[in-house]
Order: C-alpha cells, then structure tokens, then sequence
C-alpha cells in the first residue's frame, strides 16, 4: 500500500476536528482536489495519497483496501454508467453497496456522508473524533476510478422495492414459532443478539399455519373489546449467528435484582465508548468501569446481600463491550424482574430477564454481546 510509506511524512500541526468548520473546507478541497488529480494522471498520485492519509487517518488506509479489492458495487435501474466527477448528482438513479470485511454489505446513497456501521455511528455521529467510515471513503474512490466498481443493473421496479427494503433493513427481525411458543431474534452487525420467547400461554389462542415462503404473517390483538388484525410482511430468514453458551465455558454467573442493574447502567458516562466489566471471586468482586469525558469511573457491586441473588465466579476476567451494544439490553429492565448474567471463556455476555405477566406467566427476552477484541 503506497501511502504506509508516507506514515512519517504526517503533517504534525494538523489535528482532525469535525467540529472544526475550518476541517470540514479542507475536506472539501481535498475530495475536489483528488478528483481533478485522478482526471489529470489516470490514477491517484502518491501526492494525493499522502493529503488523504493526512486528513483521514487509519480510516483511508483500511477504504484504500476495499477500493482495491474491488468490494464496491454500482447498483442502477439505468444503464450502469456514471459519468463524470462524484459531485452534483442529485438526481441520481443509482445506489452503492460495500461489502465490508467481515462479509456485511453496507447500503450507501450518492453523495450523503452516512452509513449503517457501528465505526459511524460511534466514532462519526455519537463522539465525532472522525469525519467518516471507510465504507463511505470507499464507495467514494471507487467512484472515481471506475475500473474498480462493480456493476449491477435492477429495474426500475426492482430499484423501488430495493430502496423500500433498505428503509427497514435495520429493523428486521427473524421469527421462530413452534408448537411451544415463538421465538424472534434481531441482530446488529453479527455482535449483539436479542431474542424474545414469547410461550404458547401467553396467547389466548395460538396454532400454527404454514401458507408457504413469502406468504404475509397474521397477528390478531384483542384489548379491551378492540380488536386489531395485522398482516405483516415476510421474507427469506438469513443466516444467523449461533450466540450460545456452553455450559462447562461458563465461568462467572450472576443472578441480581432488577432495580439494582438498572441504577448501575442508568449511571453509566455516555460519552465512554467502552464499558469495562470485572468479575472475580474475590474483592472486588464485581466491577463496572467506564472512561469518557468525565474520566474513569468505577462502580463496585456486592457479591452478597438482599439485591444479589446469586453469585459464582471461577477465576477473575477483566473483559471489554461496546456501550451501543449494552444500550440495547437496558430497554427490557423497565418491565423485569430478575436478571441473569453470564460470560464464558471467550467474553461472551449473556443479559437474561424474567418478566412476568399480570397472568402471572414468565418470558423471557435475552441479550448476547460479544467483547471487543481490537478496537481498529
């Protein structure tokens, strides 16, 4: 890769700001700059190069990657032929898809700096230390040299139900029914798994009616003498991540009340990106830390008492989760009751709640969060 050899040459008095009105022009310049760049030599001249590199960061270096590997596609319901620079395209016709590293493929509109990633949403949106994602650097250069895009053409039918399944692509879940009851699972970018069982009795009337794949699921709720009667659209279930723990992998397990979790995770610093879990058998015990802009803070729980109903720890684990992946499993505690945490070997944290209804029957909704291993 040409522009590692730069890595020294970094402008030292250039600090990236997204805040930074001034960073936001040279951003600008630049992208206009590399255009007219690559027009004028037929490719991006190590000049170039080095400008990216010292305006985005690591972030341009792992875009470079997937512009060469060529895992930018050029999705269109016209002929599948974009002209001219990567500007002024208001109209277009067309989207872009990115096949990340990890296999996921993220959906990006012309001209419009977001994407669906956690990197965005984390580092871009909720702290802004960087001005984009490499999915988007990537559509970008690609783009640009278009001997590395790819091509796909859609029709114009097709492109509509494709921009619909896109708006909702982030809330689709899969659904399990059995004779025992229902099961649906979301994820979130193959780290973190919610499932909710819902068991047969909680429905005053439940059975089971195959139509055939695609056919529409039909939900009737009666309230009160209202009756609501929905049709809910379906599509082919993909594959999912297999979260389980292993019994004999176990090695902390912690059964607390409710209301204590929910003070400690209501009190958590939002600005730290990373939450650090400590589990140990001996003090302290049980810790929760986090470093944000209030600086490191440090929660410690009893292994003991009234709001611990349950506790047993093997060996003492100091392990990593993203924050936006806990947030997600603070949305059950509002209507349950116990609460059951587990890791494993590997770092796997499992959020497992008891709710019960005014029936007095139990479901159970669970969270599987996988631990940050590199933080690139």
């Amino acid at each position: 890769m040409v522009v590692c050899m730069y890595r020294k040459q970094l402008i030292k008095d250039f600090t990236p700001n997204p805040y930074s009105v001034k960073y936001n022009e040279i951003v600008d310049h630049l992208l206009k700059e590399s255009v007219e760049d690559f027009e004028k030599n037929g490719k991006f001249s190590d000049k170039i190069l080095l400008k990216l590199y010292n305006v985005f960061g690591e972030v341009f270096e792992r875009a470079l990657e997937l512009y060469e590997e060529k895992r930018v596609t050029h999705i269109s319901s016209s002929t599948p032929v974009a002209k001219g620079d990567c500007y002024n395209k208001n109209n277009a016709r067309w989207l872009l898809q990115v096949k990340g590293f990890s296999g996921i493929i993220y959906t990006l509109f012309p001209e419009i700096n977001f994407c669906t990633c956690l990197s965005f949403r984390n580092q871009v949106i909720d702290n802004r230390v960087i001005f984009t994602c490499k999915h988007v650097l990537a559509c970008w250069l690609a783009t640009i040299d278009k001997e590395k895009l790819l091509y796909q053409q859609i029709t114009s039918q097709q492109f509509q139900h494709f921009l619909l399944y896109q708006s909702f692509s982030n809330h689709t879940a899969t659904c399990f029914a059995t004779e025992n009851g229902i099961k649906v699972t979301v994820e979130d970018a193959k780290c973190m798994q919610a499932n909710a069982y819902i068991s047969k009795p909680l429905f005053v009337e439940y059975y089971l009616k195959e139509d055939g794949i695609g056919n529409p699921l039909s939900v009737v709720i009666e309230e009160n003498g209202v009756i609501t009667d929905c049709s809910l659209k379906t599509q082919n279930p993909e594959g999912l991540l297999d979260f389980y723990l292993e019994e004999q992998n176990v090695y902390s397990r912690v059964v607390l009340k409710t209301e204590l979790l929910k003070d400690i995770l209501t009190e958590l610093d939002p600005t730290s990106e990373i939450i650090e879990l400590l589990l140990s058998p001996e003090e302290p015990f049980f810790r929760i830390s986090t470093n944000g802009l209030a600086g490191i803070c440090h929660i410690e729980l009893p292994h003991d008492g009234d709001m611990i109903e349950n506790f047993k720890c093997q060996a003492a684990a100091t392990t990593k989760y993203k924050l936006a992946h806990i947030k997600p499993a603070m949305k059950a505690l509002s209507c349950a009751y116990k609460t059951s945490l587990r890791t494993d070997t590997c770092g796997l944290l499992c959020f497992q709640y008891m709710i019960k209804t005014e029936e007095g029957n139990v479901c159970y909704v669970e969270y599987y969060i996988s631990p940050v291993i590199d933080m690139d």
